[in-house]
């Protein structure tokens, strides 16, 4: 499986990344390992909310959200959007561990896929300032 978590951060660019995706509104922060299901039942644990209370302020089935939890479905946008306010998370944060994730089940053994991630980094803006350096190096500046 492909760690798009290495692919992503790496260098000196990856302070600068991690803390514009990390202005969460939270403390009990997953490391960026963690997949989304697997944070969404760690903020459920560590604030003893029953299954059944989580799933009904995301408007799912009961069954749904354990099998978000397990990771094996994902939530709708919708549905993020709804567990991102009840837990009162950074909505685009949780938004972007969906997308991430969903990227990850349909392309993680697809032989693109690392060199789709760094097109998408390139185009956030990720490796600007690494390639920049790089180039004025190589014109002979240091």
């Amino acid at each position: 499986m492909i760690c798009f978590n290495l692919c992503l951060h790496s260098g000196e660019t990856e302070g600068r990344f991690r803390q514009k995706m990390s202005k969460a509104l939270y403390s009990e922060q997953a490391p960026r390992s963690a997949r989304l299901g697997e944070w969404l039942r760690q903020l459920r644990e560590q604030r003893g909310l029953p299954l059944r209370e989580v799933a009904d302020a995301a408007r799912m089935d009961l069954a749904h959200l354990q099998k978000i939890e397990l990771g094996q479905r994902l939530p709708t946008e919708e549905q993020t959007s709804r567990l991102a306010k009840f837990f009162k998370l950074d909505e685009t944060e949780t938004q972007a561990r969906r997308i991430a994730e969903k990227f990850q089940h349909e392309f993680a053994e697809h032989p693109a896929a690392k060199e789709a991630i760094g097109i998408l980094a390139e185009e956030a803006g990720v490796y600007k300032g690494r390639i920049a350096k790089t180039e004025g190096r190589r014109k002979g500046g240091k």
